[in-house]
């Protein structure tokens, strides 16, 4: 599986099911490893397409007059983001 070519929201998914799959402790332990090590490549690939998305954010709210402001657009609540 090419990580690098799935969305965001396929990711997460993908993510989703691993953790499950973790907390269900029905692997191996060389079967949790290799799930482990996917799971670390689909966290940091999920966490690059979400900077990259804060980097056009800060850019589109950039006034060229005033310098840019960080807005904090994401806002977890109960384990949820917004």
């Amino acid at each position: 599986m090419d990580i690098s070519k799935l969305t965001y929201e396929e990711a997460m998914a993908k993510l989703e099911t691993i953790l499950k799959e973790l907390e269900d402790n029905k692997l191996t332990l060389k079967e949790s490893l290799n799930k482990f090590k996917e799971g670390m490549a689909l966290y940091e690939h999920c966490n690059r397409i979400l900077t990259e998305a804060e980097g056009e954010i800060k850019l589109l709210v950039n006034n060229k007059d005033e310098p840019l402001d960080e807005v904090d657009f994401i806002k977890e609540v109960d384990d949820y983001y917004f």
